[in-house]
């Protein structure tokens, strides 16, 4: 069954049904500088992302500085055009503050393509958070997400459609940032917008989350819980766990094979997350999984070698449907389970 219901994207109200293929958890314009370690290696620190620099930047992705900004409207526009290209039709575009988000750049690239641009508000980890954050309360944080929600992002008129990226980066989660939780599941009672939560790389923090939020009064149907498969990999149990919270289950990393240095860890293959995904499926899951692809590093986008945001479409889903996974669920997994996470209709449908 189709859900109904509306969403605000960058260039005004979208129905659910206009929705169609959609990446629930991806960045056009962004920077993670907040990230940057250079000294894990000094010589590609300063280097600008090349194909020539493309190894040694995949080895170290957070040490190149270059590579933590994605800015450049006319690469941003042609790589959207192949995700229009491979049928895709919306992107949840979540840079929220501290991640040097452009709402007018979102609308010029919406406009430009044609592909739907929702926009995130609220506030990523503490590392991007300005210097005086920690005297905000929750009641005025939740208040600039309605207004964003609302009115709209600053002086631009453009309205966020979503609530998040929300960034916990450390488990047991920062003070700063359960505050921002809180904050979030204020807004969303108030707006009904969907969450969208980057959670920290250990397997306890999406449960810590999704505690701090239902305390919160958050509706855990509307929240999706981010990286999931890194932080769970293969094990399923805790995917069903959560999947009983009523959280939605992001596994929104694809095309992401890279070594951190940083974490000692390897992220995991696509062929591992095809796996997931199937047995997900198997366990009944189907109506919590979203998809998506992460991108938010320059040597990801296809003009630098990596896989683009058409990655999914391409290439994942003929590799799911060689596994046996019908149409009627890829339909699922990337039109109906995002549009009734975005319109209000919360729950699973039929």
């Amino acid at each position: 069954m189709t859900p109904k219901g509306h969403v605000q994207g960058v260039l005004g109200t979208l129905d659910a049904p206009s929705l169609g293929r959609t990446l629930i958890h991806e960045h056009l314009f962004v920077s993670l500088r907040c990230y940057w370690e250079p000294q894990e290696d000094p010589a590609v620190a300063f280097e600008s992302v090349s194909l020539a620099s493309l190894a040694d930047v995949r080895a170290n992705p957070f040490s190149c500085r270059d590579n933590l900004e994605i800015d450049e409207p006319e690469v941003v526009r042609k790589e959207l055009q192949s995700f229009a290209d491979a049928h895709g039709r919306t992107i949840v575009e979540v840079s929220s503050c501290g991640m040097q988000r452009d709402p007018r750049a979102l609308a010029w690239a919406s406009q430009a393509t044609g592909v739907n641009i929702i926009a995130g508000c609220g506030y990523y980890l503490r590392s991007s958070h300005p210097a005086d954050f920690h005297l905000r309360s929750a009641t005025s944080l939740s208040e600039e997400m309605i207004r964003e929600l609302t009115e709209g992002i600053d002086d631009t008129g453009i309205r966020a459609g979503v609530i998040g990226e929300l960034g916990v980066s450390s488990f047991p989660v920062d003070g700063v940032e359960r505050r921002v939780l809180t904050a979030a599941a204020l807004a969303q009672a108030a707006t009904d917008a969907a969450m969208i939560v980057h959670s920290a790389p250990d397997a306890r923090s999406p449960f810590e989350i999704v505690d701090v939020l239902e305390q919160a009064g958050a509706d855990l149907h509307k929240v999706v819980i981010s990286h999931l498969d890194e932080r769970f990999r293969d094990d399923i149990e805790l995917y069903r766990r959560l999947g009983r919270s009523g959280a939605r289950l992001g596994l929104d990393t694809f095309g992401r094979e890279v070594y951190l240095k940083s974490r000692l860890r390897q992220h995991p293959t696509d062929e591992a997350r095809i796996d997931i995904v199937c047995r997900l499926m198997d366990s009944g899951l189907e109506a919590s999984v979203l998809l998506s692809q992460d991108i938010c590093l320059k040597h990801e986008l296809s003009v630098f070698g990596g896989h683009g945001y058409s990655h999914i479409l391409q290439r994942i889903l003929p590799r799911l449907q060689e596994r046996g996974v019908s149409d009627d669920t890829v339909a699922t997994l990337l039109i109906d389970n995002p549009a009734r996470l975005l319109t209000g209709s919360g729950g699973t449908d039929g």
